[in-house]
């Protein structure tokens, strides 16, 4: 993804997330040892319940914070409303070792945060999740305490929005599922302590029936399009579904940003080692296409590509055009406005101290073919060529959200069998289906997958 991109196509609205923020001195360091305040008691469960997430990119509207809200007392289910953020790690602590630690001052870890209340931690995870919490720590997921070798115990220094450093401790290491995909999930006042205090999602448990809620939310002129993401844990899996900032760093390696030299636009640089360990400079692919992509990518990127290019030479482009518009692959439009990565990372930067780290940053996914498939637009890219991608372990960006029809992301899995009521380029029902025989979907580690990330 160059940065030429942006001359095509709309610059997304942006503004600061942490502005230029730096490492504190000692005196700007908090320890957060205190109980969260709870405005209800938590309630105990002996299992995760049903859960929905209603959220959209960036602030949650007031008209669907509101729909939401009356859908959820409509199917007679408790409802909250919560924040997903990013933050800054600079270090992570084992007594007086150190167990990870930034580069120096601005430099710092992405990290994806689920902040609720902490009653409806309580309702939906049970006291195990909501325990700690309560008591003043925060839970990590276990993919992500794996990535840096976290344990309990420990204690992690965030940067807030005001450049102070909040210090934590895991109170909690849990698996993935328990606490909806999430990197750290925290209760409510300790995002204030840091500085996140808009709305993102509306979350709906514990209805009475999972058909109530789907009526009530229809009703409420609530589904998945282009406005909002309803995650349901009773969901069918996704092929266009994305993976979490946790397994992303697991699969494409954990790198850390130059916060304090964001540009206006929200690019910064990344690691040397990371980028030399996982970002090499940019190579020759089937069809012509020359791009910098992840090391992981490299042989499925090349498997797509020359499949794409032997069974439907007349959908690649190879002219020398980049501006013309077509639902086959436009290698030049690739080369010079697309691609996978500029060799930096960027921020997305919605306001306050909310803002996504682009997948691009990780060199995870391509754009290609950005004129008839613009952010945004109903997409054009031909089925056959996205049927081909998923097949080879990627996830089209068609779906997403806010519609991205030129982005094949890698999710490290293939997707062109999972039977899914996708909008764009469904799946054949022909397909042989990959859940066929395995238990009911449950959609738990997926539900805040997409905190801290943005799908561009």
């Amino acid at each position: 993804m160059q940065r030429r991109r942006l001359a095509i196509i709309a610059p997304l609205v942006v503004s600061v997330l942490f502005g230029h923020v730096l490492v504190s001195d000692a005196a700007d360091i908090t320890d957060v040892d205190g109980a969260a305040i709870a405005t209800a008691r938590a309630v105990p469960v002996l299992g995760m319940v049903d859960s929905v997430s209603v959220a959209q990119t960036g602030p949650l509207t007031d008209a669907v914070r509101d729909a939401a809200l009356t859908a959820a007392a409509n199917a007679g289910a408790p409802a909250v409303v919560g924040r997903g953020f990013s933050a800054g790690l600079t270090r992570v602590r084992r007594g007086t070792t150190v167990v990870q630690q930034s580069l120096g001052p601005g430099w710092a870890f992405p990290m994806a945060i689920t902040a609720l209340p902490l009653e409806a931690i309580g309702g939906v995870m049970g006291r195990r999740i909501s325990g700690p919490i309560s008591a003043g720590g925060v839970v990590m997921g276990q993919t992500s305490a794996n990535v840096r070798g976290a344990a309990v115990g420990d204690t992690i220094d965030l940067m807030a929005a005001n450049g102070a450093i909040r210090t934590f401790t895991i109170g909690l290491i849990a698996p993935d599922d328990e606490v909806g995909g999430t990197e750290i999930l925290i209760s409510l006042q300790q995002a204030d302590l840091l500085g996140a205090t808009i709305a993102t999602r509306v979350l709906i448990y514990g209805a009475p029936s999972r058909s109530a809620v789907d009526v009530a939310l229809l009703n409420s002129g609530l589904y998945s399009n282009t406005k909002v993401r309803i995650r349901k844990t009773w969901d069918a899996k996704d092929p266009d579904g994305t993976r979490s900032m946790a397994v992303t760093k697991s699969l494409l390696g954990e790198f850390q940003m130059d916060y304090a030299n964001l540009t206006t636009n929200g690019w910064t640089s990344v690691d040397t080692a990371w980028k030399n360990a996982y970002l090499p400079a940019a190579r020759t692919y089937p069809t012509g296409i020359r791009t910098r992509c992840n090391n992981t990518i490299h042989s499925d990127l090349s498997a797509a590509l020359a499949e794409v290019q032997a069974t439907y030479p007349s959908l690649v482009y190879t002219g020398s055009d980049p501006l013309l518009s077509t639902t086959g692959l436009n290698v030049a439009n690739a080369n010079q406005y697309g691609g996978c990565s500029a060799g930096q990372a960027r921020l997305s930067r919605i306001t306050q101290s909310l803002g996504s780290v682009s997948r691009h940053s990780w060199g995870q996914p391509l754009d290609v073919s950005t004129v008839a498939n613009c952010q945004g637009c109903v997409p054009r890219m031909d089925c056959r060529i996205v049927r081909i991608f998923r097949k080879h372990n990627f996830a089209w960006g068609g779906n997403f959200l806010t519609p991205d029809g030129m982005h094949f992301e890698w999710v490290g899995e293939p997707r062109h069998q999972l039977q899914y009521p996708s909008k764009y380029c469904a799946n054949p029902a022909s397909a042989q289906a990959q859940t066929e025989g395995l238990p009911p979907p449950d959609g738990r580690d997926t539900l805040f997958a997409d905190d801290g990330l943005i799908e561009e």
